[in-house]
């Protein structure tokens, strides 16, 4: 009685800090703030521009707090637009008169003169001729005079230049005015070209020189170019090998046309023993979120060849809220070889052998052993894409009410044979908390199972294909600033060649939880089995479709909210797929950013359920939840 009172009112704790966060947010933290208030922003001298538009060009907005912070930024930002729009004479004052516990902001502005280009004069150019110089401005004669499109322009020259050989290339200019209209003259001065005679290597003490020059976008011959340095130097970098790694170039007998690209490195420990902590999300075994403790050590560079070996050992510890414990859902242990290069080419092949212990909330206990040969290469346009082979031996336990529903129907072993292969074009602008940008994914297995049962001896086959695709979408929400509308699409199918057969516990769909459809407890959203007891376990099935829509927007300090909706269903066979068996889900949630990613607690309602099942499920997890 004593535990059942206090899991109630710890979820009671939760829901008032959650409506209190989410009050924060609807009344923009007011609470903790001053009493002064804006009532008007008024605008003296605004020829050009209306009060409105320049209104919508501020940070302070009539009804809100005042802030005096704010108040000399807005300043600034009229400042910057008025030139922006030519207005290079600008003059921005502001003064507030106060009644009571209102504040009228007055901004008092001198626009002066607009300005207008009247032309550039390029000379001195011959790699690139004055025309084609001239070209690379985005402004044109006669337009408004905006000094960022000037620069902007001399940087795209200036790039040009330092990509074709010419890093002591110098732009002389100079600007004249005339009344309104201003004229800028650009001379040219390119100096030598210069070409990489030889590359040397400086700290190279256990590296062999081939695993640095492999990875060299320039080579000796070549003339200079800076995008080509960088590029060698962040792949340096990506091997791992490395603490620093610096560049210079050194001229051949004082010779500026001929010189040596000279390259530094401080080489890290070989050998390396570490413990951290972080996050991850298993949609494979435990479905949701979980806290990793990783114990580790290895060498990252076998014989000075970059090949690395590592030995991992990862208990993972998540909350369960009908329990109101923390629980151990997945323990691994694994070796991992790394061949960095393949085939000529920077595509890592990943050698891989690992033993789980996994303890999943609703459905049986297993343990399963994995043994995988992975092949993966990223592009450079936001795409990568790899390839496995793999053997996977699954083990049903059944010394749990839950492993024994299980043990009937899947008695024995499962050996797993798969090869698959998985696109990805990844462009989101923060792994962690995307603000925009989107995740387009497409997996597709094919396996070959044989199933063994214990107690009969008797063997099974089935091979079947294995299909996952997921579109992610993240964008500004239109209607609030700041705020953020999260999207995802998400739909699997099994594909069995033949009749039909036992399809592996590994490789079933499952949803529900704080990572798929919030609401629903994990896993049991789809087919269930009960026990004497009542207790239900998920069974998992051969077709799932997913959808999830959520809104998140910051409420104060590193706190988020969101209002989501999420819908879903798992099917047993393909052919029992109906639409209308789709459940849908709602709620809200808050979240706590990290550097190791948001803390999540969402509050999830069913809007369709069961019987049998309770109204809403709170979760806890790590990460948004996609």
């Amino acid at each position: 009685m004593t535990s059942s009172r206090s899991i109630l009112n710890g979820a009671l704790i939760f829901k008032v800090l959650l409506v209190g966060l989410l009050f924060l947010c609807l009344t923009n933290g007011s609470l903790f703030a001053g009493r002064l208030k804006i009532k008007e922003l008024v605008f003296v001298g605004n020829h050009h521009f209306s009060a409105n538009e320049l209104r919508g060009i501020l940070k302070s907005k009539p009804g809100a707090l005042f802030n005096n912070k704010l108040m000399r930024l807005d300043r600034i930002l009229l400042r910057n637009f008025y030139q922006s729009k030519g207005f290079l004479e600008v003059w921005v004052e502001t003064g507030i008169k106060r009644s009571g516990e209102n504040i009228t902001i007055k901004y008092t502005i001198a626009e002066g003169k607009q300005f207008l280009l009247k032309e550039i004069r390029i000379s001195g150019g011959q790699i690139l001729t004055n025309e084609q110089m001239r070209k690379t401005f985005k402004i044109k004669d006669g337009d408004i005079f905006r000094r960022q499109q000037i620069e902007n322009g001399l940087n795209l020259i200036e790039n040009y230049y330092y990509n074709h050989g010419k890093p002591y290339v110098e732009f002389d200019q100079k600007q004249v005015t005339r009344d309104s209209l201003i004229t800028i003259f650009i001379n040219v001065k390119e100096h030598e070209t210069v070409v990489i005679k030889d590359i040397g290597y400086v700290g190279l003490k256990q590296t062999h020189g081939y695993i640095v020059h492999r990875e060299l976008e320039i080579k000796p011959g070549e003339i200079y170019s800076r995008k080509k340095i960088e590029k060698s130097q962040k792949n340096i970098y990506s091997t791992g090998l490395f603490d620093f790694v610096g560049m210079d170039l050194k001229p051949i007998l004082g010779d500026r046309s001929r010189v040596v690209l000279n390259i530094r490195v401080v080489e890290k420990k070989a050998r390396w023993v570490g413990a951290r902590f972080g996050v991850a999300y298993e949609q494979q075994t435990v479905y949701g979120g979980t806290f990793d403790f990783t114990l580790e050590f290895g060498h990252r560079n076998l014989f000075g060849s970059a090949r690395s070996v590592s030995v991992n050992v990862i208990p993972s510890l998540s909350y369960d809220f009908t329990k109101g414990k923390i629980i151990n859902p997945k323990n691994q242990f694994s070796f991992t070889y790394v061949e960095p290069w393949i085939g000529y080419t920077r595509t890592p092949g990943i050698l891989q052998a690992s033993y789980f212990q996994v303890r999943p909330l609703n459905s049986a206990d297993y343990d399963y052993f994995t043994s995988s040969f992975q092949v993966r290469h990223k592009f450079s346009n936001n795409w990568q894409t790899s390839g496995t082979i793999a053997f996977n031996q699954v083990r049903i336990l059944s010394e749990d009410t839950l492993g024994q529903v299980y043990f009937t129907q899947t008695r024995g072993q499962d050996f797993i044979y798969s090869l698959g292969v998985n696109i990805i074009r990844d462009s989101r602008d923060n792994y962690l908390n995307p603000q925009e940008g989107s995740v387009v994914e497409t997996n597709i297995k094919f396996a070959y199972s044989k199933r063994r049962d214990d107690k009969t001896g008797l063997t099974t086959l089935n091979r079947f294909i294995k299909v996952i695709l997921q579109w992610n979408r993240y964008q500004a929400f239109p209607y609030r600033k700041g705020w953020i509308f999260a999207t995802r699409l998400r739909g699997g199918n099994i594909f069995e060649l033949g009749a039909r057969g036992h399809i592996p516990l590994l490789e079933r769909f499952y949803l529900g939880g704080a990572s798929s459809v919030r609401g629903y407890s994990e896993q049991l959203l789809g087919p269930v089995s009960f026990d004497e007891n009542g207790r239900a376990s998920a069974l998992g099935g051969k077709l799932f479709l997913l959808g999830n829509f959520e809104l998140r927007f910051p409420v104060f300090w590193l706190f988020w909210g969101e209002i989501f909706f999420d819908a879903g269903n798992v099917w047993a066979e393909t052919n029992l797929l109906k639409l209308n068996e789709i459940k849908p889900a709602s709620g809200l949630g808050v979240a706590l950013v990290t550097p190791f990613g948001p803390i999540r607690f969402d509050y999830g309602v069913k809007l369709k359920p069961e019987t049998y099942e309770k109204r809403g499920e709170f979760h806890i997890s790590i990460s948004f939840a996609f």
